[in-house]
């Protein structure tokens, strides 16, 4: 029978702290550059474009936003026309303002309500 002395312990327990050192090395260097490589611009650009296909609630804001200021601006160009003096410019320009926030407004109360299956 073979007895074990303290040396061969202290040994046997640094080879085994050796090895948990190398493996978490190498786990950290993985960390590395997966987040080098998430930090690229091209990436961060393409996980931007993911996550606005995803997200419902952006893409009901552009949709609002969009028929607000198309709103506005068509009935700018339907009061002014061509050609206007300075008073009936400003008229349209609050104007546009007032129906791009109530189309704004509208269009945020129909898509917050629930859809009835």
């Amino acid at each position: 029978m073979k007895t074990i002395t303290e040396n061969q312990i202290l040994d046997e327990k640094i080879r085994l702290l050796k090895l948990k050192k190398e493996n978490q090395f190498e786990v950290l260097k993985q960390q590395f550059n997966e987040t080098l490589d998430s930090l690229k611009p091209v990436n961060i650009v393409k996980e931007t474009i993911k996550d606005f296909k995803n997200s419902k609630e952006i893409k009901n804001s552009l949709l609002e936003t969009s028929l607000g200021i198309a709103g506005g601006y068509l009935t700018r160009k339907l009061i002014v026309g061509e050609s206007a003096g300075i008073f009936k410019k400003l008229s349209a320009t609050v104007i546009q303002f007032l129906v791009t926030n109530f189309i704004k407004n509208k269009a945020e109360k129909i898509t917050s309500q629930p859809v009835e299956s």
